[in-house]
């Protein structure tokens, strides 16, 4: 392995990233920082497929269940958490690997985020506002962010632009950028996509079994929360309610879980050119050992 800093575990849902991190740990003294949006959040670490007690105790893990279900949290509270702690695992003499599926956590920290004005308090509530008086798509045509369609990014859109009068989008792309981490090896994973679908389907039957379903039962109420993406959250609750059968919520999670991970494995194929692509686990590793 060429030496570095800090490596990166990266990929799609289901594609072997802490499988990897954990085998490495074998090897290496290292820390495993996650770098999953929904991992983030306590409340459901079955279904958002955390690491176990038992992992915990191999290898020091950060970052996982740091925030409370009903708390919503941005790309620049993970990227000051992830450097805290970055810094904290090179002190203790260990690799920091920081492993997750959320490309644009990991694309904001290696490319940089653009430097976005302040925000006024007023301006603030203004959008806030603003949103829940006319619904999500009214909002959306307003601002002129059609490819945004979580509540949070939406609201942070609108502010922008009613602080500057300009979209979100042109301060993202004039902005000046600079790089978080610079000094690190990135490791993409890049499985067959019919093993990929195997994967998600068996993975979500396993979380079933090892009581996802009491999770999602603990949370039902928290239906406006970042929390509530995770993948199955909401087939879970209908099948609670008895609005869909066992087989059903088996059938629309694991198709939604495959569109998913489709879609991350075209975003990673088409962004973050430094990183070096692997098509399993077991090819990573070997290359991290050399």
């Amino acid at each position: 392995m060429t030496s570095c800093n800090c490596l990166i575990i990266s990929g799609p849902t289901a594609s072997g990233k802490s499988r990897l991190a954990l085998d490495f740990a074998e090897r290496k003294d290292i820390a495993i920082i996650n770098a999953d949006s929904l991992q983030l959040y306590e409340g459901l670490p079955i279904l958002s497929s955390q690491p176990s007690e038992a992992e915990k105790k191999i290898v020091p893990h950060f970052l996982y269940s740091h925030f409370k279900a009903r708390e919503n949290s941005s790309v620049m509270d993970w990227l000051k958490l992830v450097m805290a702690r970055i810094e904290q695992v090179k002190s203790e003499k260990k690799l920091p690997v920081i492993v997750g599926g959320s490309g644009m956590y990991i694309s904001k920290l290696v490319e940089g985020i653009s430097e976005m004005p302040a925000i006024e308090e007023e301006v603030k509530k203004a959008a806030r506002e603003l949103y829940e008086k006319i619904g999500q798509e009214e909002f959306r045509q307003k601002f002129g962010e059609d490819k945004i369609i979580d509540k949070q990014r939406l609201i942070r859109a609108a502010e922008v632009f009613m602080q500057t009068g300009k979209p979100i989008s042109t301060w993202q792309k004039e902005a000046k950028r600079t790089p978080f981490l610079e000094d690190f090896l990135h490791i993409n994973l890049n499985p067959d996509r019919d093993k990929l679908y195997q994967n998600c389907n068996s993975r979500f039957v396993e979380m079933l079994d090892c009581g996802a379903i009491d999770e999602v039962k603990n949370l039902v109420a928290e239906d406006d929360y970042s929390i509530t993406k995770t993948l199955g959250f909401h087939e879970i609750k209908n099948f609670l309610s008895g609005e869909i059968t066992r087989e059903k919520m088996i059938e629309i999670a694991t198709q939604k879980t495959r569109n998913y991970a489709k879609r991350q494995l075209t975003w990673f194929r088409n962004q973050l050119p430094g990183k070096l692509v692997f098509t399993d686990s077991v090819t990573a590793l070997n290359f991290l050992q050399k």
